[in-house]
């Protein structure tokens, strides 16, 4: 991680569009807390419980098992990923997405020989560059991170290591010059070794970086980052024997900024915890979760102005499952309550079709907006070598979600309300290159819309969005659709399409039936079939016979 980011400052350098303190940032805090950013990067941790105690442990062998850990760890999640690797469908699907390109060999006067090369999404190759950065990583902590030069101090239960300019201020663009005056930090440079980037310097003695390992039990340690006088505690990296992780206090995170006189701008609150998980669940079986810990809370303010997001705890939020043994992927969220509140203004973009200063119009709008999302929720899993991809529990929460503006209700959306809430698809090859998708138990889905109500605060507002209640649901359950490039067809049950806005373009198509565009369907002399002017969003389409 360290060699990454310096790489990556250099390479910014060179084009000449980054200062000097930006490369010393770059240096400095990516050094700072490497070992806590690169296992958030790669997604490392573990759910550890505060409370308990610490057991004794030398600086020596809290440095060797935090670094062991770490390798252990990681490369275990690399081997148990081989699979993706050599799996021939992951690989094309990919290959889908990216480019190739051909590079030939040879003259006029010889064979000319060319290969395709798909570098961009070589898996293979991505997979050895992860290694090589874990070796990166393993060195840094223990050649320049965890060594005696850095022990600061020492006792049966912890070892704290400050973070000084020699280890995060090395300035490796430089050549090697005498020592600056006044850092007292660069006897090093005039023995041939790189120069202390000066910039980096003030930021180190600053910040005052240091790195507490405590163990709260045998072969597990704890890495906590003390920043400034307060010694402030806002990430926690834990390296224990079968699982990484880091956990981030953004509470912390906030008044360790104040503290240290960083500028927040029009941030006025924040808290929350969150953490990102890698566990071994089994050998080669591994789950990297992204936690909400505790519930997020961030307040902005904009003069008279202010608006706050609120995201509920939910763990795991997000993971992503690998299991090496019995090839399977899989991944899912499920995201707690988002509420949003605001100022009509800071939203205004959502309802403005056009921009109404191009008019000559001065915008003027009253009122707060509250946003609620009930919850996301969907878990994806895929078998190698099958050709089902299987989701489940997909939904929005338990309640309604939606969009009021001072207690008016502008947007509401209901899946499958009568039917839990959520829905699960089956997804497989069709026999006409397609796809086909099986639905339980079934799809019901609503949209309200009624922005009529701040139609009189917007230039101009689309009319699609100002009084219609919009019904999208099947008839029968379990039903089946094929989807490919000419189209949708109802395989089983019957779709029903319905706008309370006009009525008469409501579709509903019967098994053996598919859904038609303006473009497929025909009048009863073969030309093409118009359609005449609707409040309907469905008015362009009809049920036909399949093409």
């Amino acid at each position: 991680m360290l060699h990454s980011l310096k790489t990556q400052a250099r390479r910014v350098s060179s084009t000449g569009t980054a200062s000097k303190r930006t490369r010393a940032i770059l240096r400095g805090r990516g050094a700072v807390i490497s070992t806590g950013l690169t296992c958030l990067g790669l997604g490392l941790g573990c759910k550890g419980d505060s409370a308990r105690g610490e057991v004794e442990i030398s600086s020596h062998q809290a440095a060797l098992t935090a670094s062991g850990n770490s390798e252990r760890a990681l490369q275990g999640l690399l081997d148990a990923a081989d699979f993706v690797t050599a799996s021939a469908s992951i690989q094309n699907s990919l290959g889908a997405l990216g480019s190739t390109s051909e590079s030939c060999s040879g003259g006029s006067s010889q064979a000319t020989s060319c290969t395709t090369d798909s570098s961009s999404m070589d898996l293979e190759e991505q997979r050895q560059t992860l290694k090589d950065s874990l070796a990166d990583l393993v060195k840094t902590l223990r050649e320049r991170i965890l060594i005696d030069d850095n022990l600061e101090s020492e006792t049966s239960t912890s070892a704290t290591y400050l973070l000084g300019p020699d280890v995060l201020c090395v300035d490796e663009d430089s050549e090697p010059v005498g020592a600056p005056s006044g850092t007292g930090a660069s006897s090093s440079a005039a023995n041939g070794e790189p120069s202390l980037d000066t910039d980096c310097i003030e930021q180190a003695n600053r910040l005052q970086p240091r790195l507490r390992l405590t163990s709260p039990r045998d072969g597990d340690v704890d890495v906590t980052l003390l920043l400034g006088e307060a010694q402030n505690a806002p990430l926690t990296v834990h390296l224990y024997q079968h699982s990484l992780g880091v956990q981030v206090d953004l509470g912390e995170v906030f008044d360790t900024a104040h503290d240290l006189g960083e500028n927040v701008g029009n941030l006025q609150e924040l808290s929350g915890v969150v953490s990102l998980a890698l566990t071994e669940n089994a050998p080669r079986d591994y789950t990297l979760a992204l936690d909400v810990l505790k519930a997020l809370h961030v307040l902005v303010r904009d003069g008279a102005d202010s608006t706050s997001v609120d995201l509920a705890r939910s763990s795991p939020s997000m993971s992503v499952r690998v299991e090496g043994d019995a090839q399977k992927l899989s991944a899912s969220v499920d995201l707690g309550t988002l509420k949003v509140h605001g100022p009509l203004s800071a939203f205004a973009s959502m309802f403005e079709a056009g921009d109404p200063e191009l008019d000559g119009v001065e915008p003027h709008y009253t009122g707060a907006l509250d946003l609620l999302l009930s919850g996301l929720s969907a878990t994806v899993s895929y078998v190698a070598g099958s050709d089902v991809v299987h989701v489940t529990n997909f939904g929005f929460g338990d309640s309604t979600s939606k969009i009021e503006h001072d207690g008016d209700r502008l947007f509401a959306l209901d899946l499958n309300a009568t039917h839990g809430r959520h829905l699960d698809l089956d997804i497989e090859p069709a026999d006409d290159g397609g796809s086909k998708i099986t639905i339980s138990p079934t799809l019901d889905l609503t949209v309200a819309l009624a922005y009529e109500k701040v139609a009189n605060q917007f230039h101009h507002i689309a009319d699609a969005l100002l009084n219609d209640t919009l019904h999208v649901w099947f008839q029968g359950e379990n039903p089946v659709i094929s989807v490919s490039d000419t189209g949708l067809e109802v395989v089983s049950g019957r779709l029903n399409l319905s706008s309370s806005a006009d009525a008469s373009h409501d579709v509903s198509v019967a098994a053996g039936q598919c859904l038609l565009g303006a473009d497929d369907s025909v009048d009863a002399d073969g030309g093409e079939s118009g359609v005449a002017a609707s409040a309907s969003p469905f008015a362009s389409l009809s049920a036909g016979t399949c093409h």
